[in-house]
C-alpha cells in the first residue's frame, strides 16, 4: 500500500507540474489507471493528499541534504551552498514557480510548505557557524542569514513574479544563494 500512496503523490507532482493547481483527482486516477475511490481509500481528501505530498517532498530533500553532508569532496562553503538550494533529482523538473497558487486556493497547505522551509536548519546553522569561525565567511548573526534565505525562498514560492520570467525555480535558488554567499565571503 505504501507504494500506492507514493505513486499517488508522484502523480500529484506530475499533475501540478503540467497544470498547476488546475489538476483534478480524475487527472490523477487517469494517469495511474486507478479509480478515484482507490485514491480516497489512501487519502481522505485533497488537503490530506497535499499535506502528505509536501511531507514526501521534504523527506526527499532531507535525504539529498544527507548526501551533501557526507560528501567529503566538497569544501565547507560548497556544502553550505548545496545544502541551502538542495533539490532532489526527481524534483528538479517541478515548476515551483507555480507554488504561489497554493496561497489562495489551499492556504493551509501553503502554510505547511512555508513552515517546512523554516524548519530543520540545524545542520545549515552548524555549517554557517563553522564557515564563519574558519574565516571563510564574514561573521554575521546566523538568524539574519537564515531569515534572509527563508525570506527569498518564500518570496519565490509565494509570488507569481518568478512565473512571469524565463528563470526556473532552480536558477532563482542558485542566483539567490550566489548573491548571499558571495556577499558573506571574506
Amino acid at each position: 500500500m505504501e507504494n500506492l500512496r507514493q505513486s499517488i503523490m508522484e502523480s500529484v507532482i506530475n499533475q501540478f507540474n503540467q497544470k498547476g493547481m488546475k489538476f483534478t483527482m480524475d487527472d490523477i486516477s487517469k494517469e495511474l489507471h486507478i479509480s478515484k475511490k482507490t485514491i480516497y481509500k489512501e487519502f481522505d481528501d485533497k488537503d490530506e493528499l497535499f499535506f502528505a505530498t509536501v511531507d514526501y517532498g521534504f523527506t526527499a530533500i532531507k535525504q539529498k541534504e544527507a548526501e551533501v553532508l557526507k560528501d567529503d569532496s566538497l569544501d565547507i562553503v560548497e556544502k553550505l551552498t548545496r545544502l541551502i538550494v538542495c533539490l532532489p533529482d526527481n524534483y528538479r523538473n517541478i515548476d515551483f514557480r507555480m507554488a504561489y497558487q497554493l496561497k489562495d486556493k489551499y492556504p493551509l497547505v501553503y502554510s505547511k510548505l512555508a513552515s517546512r522551509i523554516e524548519s530543520d536548519w540545524e545542520e545549515t546553522e552548524k555549517l554557517l557557524k563553522q564557515a564563519m569561525d574558519e574565516g571563510k565567511l564574514k561573521k554575521m548573526p546566523i538568524p539574519v542569514v537564515k531569515l534572509t534565505i527563508e525570506g527569498a525562498i518564500e518570496k519565490f514560492l509565494g509570488s507569481e513574479e518568478l512565473s512571469k520570467t524565463n528563470v526556473s525555480y532552480e536558477e532563482a535558488l542558485n542566483g539567490m544563494i550566489d548573491i548571499i554567499i558571495n556577499g558573506l565571503r571574506v
